[in-house]
Order: structure tokens, then C-alpha cells, then sequence
């Protein structure tokens, strides 16, 4: 089972959020007030999902950089730690006057995707202008290390980041579950099939395989391979 990370999102209330409250237990002083959310389909999940980590890379962007560029996986855990604090989040998707807050469980290697999609975003002009690699046989990057996923969907990531990055960043701003993201993962499927190593399966679902692209291609535009910092300063 992949780990997970759980951030307590706290939304704006107001004087009318108290009365939302049940009173405690007979015989508990405090009691637990908590009651279940409404039953979301996959699509409100995935899009409340990603709009909560875009709230998280905006609010704490420094934090957020830090866990996607960090050197090792103990330093990486050390500001993902940090950056799923409480976090103020007024009028985050699916919240209304009676909600006190939310948990969300984001698996490590989804929550990175979706943070990495908050950079790109925020990162737009510079990554428009990323120019098609050439394929190469091997893959390597320091950053597989601390993703928590298998080495061969990061190696196939960085490939399609690298020859398709237009690709990848069309399917960054598509809504999860669309039609949109149908389109742009059909667009993608030749990369697929070039960059995939030969003999490996590739076995990821299709929110686990959007991550792993968005994160290739965040880490394309922040760090580079040597060879990628030579070719960009050719330009």
C-alpha cells in the first residue's frame, strides 16, 4: 500500500457555523460535533482534490518547491510534513457556511503530481516555450529518488516531458476525468509506447500517470539535466 498524506483544510466560517453544531453526547462535556460529508462522485473527488493542492502550492509555495526539489527523501518528507499543515483555504471547492473543515487523503506520488500542475501553472511563460528532446536510451534523474513511485514510470515521465513537453503540459490543464483528458492522454499515446522500457508493463492508474507526468515536466523547468541546461542556454 502507497503512502499517504492527510491535510486538514479549515474553511471560512461564520457566526451561523455554530448552530450547524450537535450537541455533545449525554454525559460527554465536549462530545465529537463532526458528521460525514456528502457522498462525492469520482469526478467532484479528483477536482476538489486538485483545486485544495493548488490552495496548498499558493499558500505555501516555498514549502511546496521544497518538497518537489528536495535532494533526498528525508528532506523531502520533512517539507511535505510541514506543508500539510492547517491551511486556510476560503472558498475551497465543495465547503459552505456550515463546514468547519475537511480531511483529504492524498497518496504521496498524486499529491506531488497535483502540486507540480500548481507550479506549472503559476510557471506558465516559461514552460510554453520547453522544446522537444531528442529520445535518448537511458533516463536517469536524482529526482526518481524521493517520488515513491516505481523507477520505470518516473523514466518513462521524464521521456515524454522531454519529447512531448506541449503534450504534457495540454494535459495539465484539462480537468481530471473530462473528455479534455481523454483527448490529451490519446495525444500522448505514441510517447507512451516510445519511452515505455522495453519488457516493463506499465502498471499505474490513469490520476497515478498525469502526476508522473506533471512532476517530469516541473522537474524539467526547475531542474534540468546538464545536458537540458546546455541545450536551453544554445536558445
Amino acid at each position: 500500500m502507497k503512502a499517504s498524506r492527510i491535510v486538514l483544510i479549515a474553511f471560512a466560517t461564520n457566526m451561523m457555523a455554530g448552530a450547524a453544531l450537535a450537541d455533545p453526547p449525554t454525559g460527554s462535556r465536549l462530545g465529537d460535533h463532526r458528521r460525514p460529508g456528502p457522498t462525492l462522485t469520482a469526478r467532484d473527488q479528483a477536482e476538489g482534490a486538485k483545486r485544495m493542492a493548488e490552495c496548498l502550492y499558493n499558500r505555501k509555495t516555498e514549502l511546496a518547491r521544497q518538497a518537489l526539489l528536495a535532494s533526498t527523501k528525508l528532506s523531502a518528507d520533512a517539507a511535505t510534513n510541514k506543508l500539510m499543515g492547517n491551511v486556510q483555504c476560503f472558498g475551497a471547492e465543495f465547503s459552505n457556511d456550515m463546514v468547519e473543515e475537511r480531511r483529504v487523503d492524498f497518496p504521496t506520488d498524486i499529491l506531488r503530481g497535483m502540486l507540480a500542475e500548481a507550479g506549472l501553472d503559476r510557471a506558465r511563460d516559461q514552460v510554453s516555450v520547453l522544446q522537444p528532446q531528442p529520445l535518448q536510451q537511458i533516463y536517469q534523474r536524482d529526482w526518481y529518488a524521493v517520488t515513491g513511485r516505481h523507477v520505470s514510470v518516473d523514466e518513462m515521465g521524464a521521456c515524454v516531458a522531454d519529447t512531448n513537453p506541449a503534450g504534457v503540459l495540454a494535459l495539465t490543464r484539462t480537468q481530471p476525468t473530462s473528455t479534455d483528458e481523454n483527448a490529451a492522454f490519446g495525444g500522448l499515446m505514441d510517447n507512451f509506447g516510445k519511452c515505455l522500457r522495453a519488457g516493463v508493463k506499465l502498471q499505474a492508474s490513469r490520476p497515478a500517470l498525469r502526476a508522473a507526468l506533471a512532476e517530469a515536466l516541473f522537474q524539467r523547468l526547475n531542474a534540468p539535466t546538464p545536458a537540458q541546461s546546455v541545450e536551453a542556454a544554445k536558445r
